[in-house]
């Protein structure tokens, strides 16, 4: 049975508008009343004025037709620069739709595909990429005649569920009015597709059985299923999984960076300005191929321009690029003697908050949890909270263990014991897992840079212990890897991660005292991004001039061949 296509789009736009938050559902109502869409009139702003989001529905399908609101959404998507949302489009382009529609073509084998796992790294777009799946599915452009329902399921959820899901209860979770017809669903199961976003983000803590046997196909042998996940949680993703298909999200290419950059800005003169001064810097233009580091770039320089501030020299990691708009955000609000120590105090209380969520595998937070941290509610009205986005909780979890508290913030926040040791310890078995990007971001802090400016701009110092910890943490191991004969798959990449750590300082004299402890470097048969080849050059520059350097097979991006990527590398180890 193939649902009304109008009923269909209802039910999505209604779901896309309910995952708005209040401030950025203004914005979207504000973009709508105001903008011409494709030579359309505008809903009247009157009109929009007091709706609510399903009045907002209800006059987007009314007065465009159901299957151009669902254009017009995306349309504001792209434009409002609402957070995540402003990814939308230019990430469903890149990973185009005939190739998203082949997904589950059969294999060489020619054997059916009914498990997709489409993998990509924090910020770049797949939680985008799967809800355009779903909102074209439900506008009758994609796999009309392979699934008659499709159900977005998201472990974000799934982490506040504190009893057993059956697989009937996940599928009246997507029903709007929880009255769904069970019985002539399951009746044809090869036409469901399920669609699992952040596997990653499934709290290790959880044992919904259900959910687990959905994974393995146990209860619906036949139905199709398309998983989002961090590379860092696909070995234990596999271990619930038959024959699946791998796909992976790249980013931005050069060309859709600038079409980010000009779609971000409505003036011109302004998206030429900004797009130029990041391509000037080719490490900061690399790390644009991530969607999410292009709407922070966007953000930050936007409010530096309405400042009349000239664009600085923004960063070359990860780290300062967060750092960057966190100071952009906090500008204001430091500005005046009279309302810094509130502010400081409630940083303090965010990112304690942040780090026990990263240690209980918690991303979405109650109101006990908030009170926990002496956060105030009053400006806050909603059943769960969360980070913009996972990879700003990992960022403050970093900023938790980095800074030192001063009196103020002792006396006025309740926060937990922090131990970096004991953060090295959980993340060091097994590199790659859910603390990677706290753990690069931490060293990112120790930047003399990152110093200067968390002085001058949060009034925050780092703690002095944390750069002895890490050092002595980098020390052991890399004199563990650097003594192992041979290095299987796992054990290089996590080689190639504590270079990423070492990059992420940006510290000479910090990164020569720690690849002293390599005997040797040896990459072979590995696959590496233009950001790893960044990330390996500075540390290898950094070496003592009797330390080997072993090379063989190893590959730049996709198809690249073993001579491209040297002659990469030997430009930045060498520059002119």
């Amino acid at each position: 049975m193939v649902m009304e296509n109008q009923s269909s789009i209802s039910d999505l736009l209604a779901s896309a508008l309910d995952n708005l938050l209040q401030e950025d559902f203004k914005r979207f109502k504000d973009k709508l009343s105001y903008s011409d869409f494709k030579g359309n009139s505008n809903i009247p702003r009157g009109q929009l004025e007091n709706a609510d989001r399903i009045d907002t529905k209800n006059l987007l399908m009314n007065f465009y037709g159901a299957e151009a609101a669902v254009d017009v959404t995306v349309d504001v998507f792209m434009n409002a620069r609402m957070g995540e949302y402003v990814n939308v489009q230019p990430m469903a382009q890149q990973t185009n739709l005939t190739k998203i529609s082949a997904l589950f073509d059969p294999g060489r084998n020619q054997q059916i595909t009914r498990t997709v796992v489409l993998q990509g790294t924090a910020g770049t777009g797949k939680t985008m990429t799967a809800k355009k799946i779903m909102l074209d599915w439900g506008a009758g452009k994609l796999y009309q005649k392979k699934f008659d329902y499709v159900f977005f399921i998201n472990c974000r959820k799934i982490n506040l569920v504190t009893t057993q899901k059956s697989a009937a209860d996940l599928v009246l979770d997507n029903c709007l009015n929880e009255k769904g017809p069970i019985k002539e669903i399951f009746e044809k199961p090869e036409k469901l597709l399920f669609i699992i976003d952040g596997f990653d983000e499934m709290n290790s803590l959880l044992d919904i059985d259900e959910v687990s046997l959905l994974l393995r196909q146990k209860i619906l042998q036949k139905s199709f299923l398309l998983i989002t996940t961090r590379p860092t949680a696909l070995e234990k993703l596999q271990q619930n999984l038959k024959f699946p298909r791998y796909a992976e999200i790249m980013g931005f290419s050069a060309e859709e960076r600038k079409e980010y950059f000009h779609k971000f800005f409505c003036d011109e003169k302004k998206a030429t300005q900004v797009f130029n001064f990041v391509k000037e810097n080719e490490m900061l233009f690399t790390m644009c191929f991530v969607p999410i580091v292009c709407w922070i770039l966007c953000m930050a320089t936007e409010q530096q321009m309405k400042r009349e501030k000239a664009l600085s020299e923004t960063s070359k990691t990860t780290t300062s690029v967060y750092f960057l708009f966190l100071s952009t955000l906090l500008t204001d609000c430091f500005t005046d003697s009279i309302h810094m120590q509130p502010s400081k105090t409630t940083l303090w209380k965010l990112c304690s908050l942040a780090a026990d969520g990263i240690l209980e595998w918690k991303i979405l937070f109650e109101e006990g949890d908030l009170k926990k941290h002496n956060l105030s509610l009053s400006n806050i009205h909603s059943l769960v909270y969360s980070f913009i986005h996972l990879s700003f909780q990992e960022f403050f979890a970093a900023l938790f263990y980095g800074l030192e508290k001063d009196e103020e913030t002792k006396q006025k926040s309740l926060t937990s014991k922090k131990d970096v040791n004991q953060l090295l310890k959980i993340y060091g078995p097994s590199k790659n897992n859910y603390l990677m990007l706290t753990v690069r971001f931490l060293f990112g802090l120790l930047n003399k840079e990152r110093l200067n400016d968390m002085e001058k701009k949060l009034h925050c110092k780092t703690s002095s212990t944390v750069k002895l910890e890490l050092l002595k943490w980098f020390e052991v191991e890399a004199k563990k890897i650097s003594s192992l004969p041979y290095k299987d798959s796992e054990e290089l990449h996590d080689q190639l991660e504590l270079f990423h750590c070492l990059y992420e300082s940006r510290e000479e004299e910090f990164a020569k005292r720690a690849m002293a402890n390599f005997q040797g470097i040896r990459l072979e048969h590995i696959r590496l991004t233009t950001m790893d080849v960044i990330a390996f050059s500075f540390c290898v520059k950094n070496c003592r001039s009797n330390q080997s350097l072993y090379l063989c097979k190893c590959m730049l991006g996709i198809g690249e061949r073993e001579e491209g990527w040297i002659a990469k590398l030997w430009k930045w180890l060498f520059p002119l």
